[in-house]
């Protein structure tokens, strides 16, 4: 069980890290080695997700609150920015549901992290 969190983490994290990287450094294309504002505006978005892949990997506690935290603050906010500085049109509204990836996988997340669907340890009978 496990292993397939510490995949999943893996997986979901480090994709919210490549995502923010090509959103932030696709804007402005030849600047990446050269315009240390971005680098410090990539650090500052990426910290959380590799903070949550390094607790992970040495075993925190810490590291459910994070992860799902994370995903869970980046759906609330998109939500937010789709609904109130959207447009006004609902056309718009109806196709922009970009809050929904980062929701289902703060859920995937809370899922793999609880412990209610694995089965419990059974006691030794005693014969």
């Amino acid at each position: 069980m496990k292993i397939s969190r510490s995949i999943w983490v893996l997986l979901a994290n480090g994709s919210a890290v490549l995502l923010i990287y090509l959103t932030i450094f696709l804007r402005f294309p030849g600047q990446d080695n050269r315009n240390r504002a971005l680098w410090f505006q990539f650090a500052l978005r990426a910290i959380v997700p590799i903070l949550g892949i390094v607790l992970e990997f040495i075993g925190s506690r810490l590291a459910k609150w994070v992860n799902v935290g994370y995903f869970t603050y980046v759906a609330v906010v998109l939500f937010g920015m789709n609904f109130f500085v959207g447009s006004h049109f609902y056309i718009h509204r109806l196709f922009n549901r970009s809050w929904i990836f980062p929701l289902a996988a703060a859920g995937v997340t809370y899922f793999l992290y609880s412990s209610w669907w694995v089965a419990p340890p059974t006691a030794p009978t005693r014969t």
